[in-house]
């Protein structure tokens, strides 16, 4: 049973795996509605006003959502016969899981993983062409987590906790079961689609479509071409406000993606060497994934 004003279910990340791609497949489900706001984080930052000092702050708040009324607001026009969810990613926040089962103990969580490293080093490429990562070595960013959040950074720029996936998912089991949650995978979502969505489906209590839309990725890194329009379709503006607002995801995603992709051209590739350095460091924390979702990793080890 939902409760009043808020959402059946939550997609939680990782940043960087898909999760945006499958929102959009999600969203276009006809028993589901999704918020018009994608990562509103009210479970994040409930109450908060957090504060940041970093490059990326201003837009990093700008869809925050901290209070509850206004949090009920996305989900008020639901009808009752319909799914809601929202997607935030809330695998890198420690104190969600504990606000999210306050307030929806019923929801459906989904999760879904990739590669730590090649998640880490895509975040890092997108903040690059974003202007907002002064560092443009990998490695050099990916050292330099430890004093970028003792000065208070955004958790955008953690490289590396972010890959820790096996101690979030103990955080969001200690407040949900087990069964409430599923669990994707990224390299799945890029071969086979349709079955994910089919897991989806089952797991939310939707009818499974027999052709689901899904927007085709090019998981090859990429960087602008223009700059200038990359920023302009990114940052918060008056335009982009009044989109969200007034157009349905579906609607937005319709003209945004052509130019997106007319933008975007190919960009550095991670180095496979030093792919396999950082792996080493979240072994111990695979073996916890793996117990968790039933799933052998051996191609993320090092």
């Amino acid at each position: 049973m939902r409760s009043p004003g808020l959402p059946d279910f939550l997609l939680i990340g990782a940043a960087k795996a898909g999760t945006t791609a499958l929102f959009r497949a999600i969203s276009r489900h006809p028993q589901i509605f999704c918020s018009s706001i994608k990562e509103p984080r009210f479970f994040a930052f409930e109450g908060d006003a957090p504060r940041f000092t970093c490059p990326v702050s201003a837009a990093y708040l700008s869809k925050h959502v901290g209070s509850l009324s206004d949090y009920q607001a996305l989900f008020s026009s639901c009808p009752p016969e319909m799914r809601s969810g929202e997607a935030s990613t809330y695998l890198s926040y420690p104190s969600a899981p504990q606000k999210a089962a306050r307030h929806v103990p019923q929801a459906r969580l989904i999760a879904i993983l990739r590669h730590p490293v090649e998640r880490a080093f895509s975040q890092w490429l997108h903040l690059l062409h974003e202007g907002k990562e002064p560092c443009d070595d990998f490695e050099s960013a990916w050292m330099a987590e430890a004093e970028r959040m003792a000065r208070g950074w955004a958790p955008l720029y953690q490289y590396r906790d972010r890959g820790f996936y096996g101690q979030a998912l103990e955080r969001w089991l200690q407040f949900f079961p087990r069964e409430q949650l599923l669990i994707l995978f990224y390299e799945d979502w890029l071969e086979k689609p349709a079955a994910c969505l089919e897991l989806v489906c089952r797991h939310l209590g939707v009818d499974i479509l027999e052709n689901p839309l899904v927007t085709k990725e090019n998981v090859s890194s990429r960087q602008p071409r223009w700059p200038w329009l990359h920023h302009r379709m990114q940052e918060d503006n008056v335009l982009r406000r009044a989109a969200q607002r007034l157009l349905p995801l579906a609607v937005r995603v319709a003209i945004t993606k052509p130019l997106q992709s007319l933008n975007l051209v190919p960009g550095p590739r991670l180095d496979r060497a030093l792919r396999s350095k950082l792996a080493s460091t979240f072994d111990d924390d695979l073996s916890t994934v793996e117990s968790i979702a039933g799933r052998e990793l051996g191609a993320w080890r090092s």
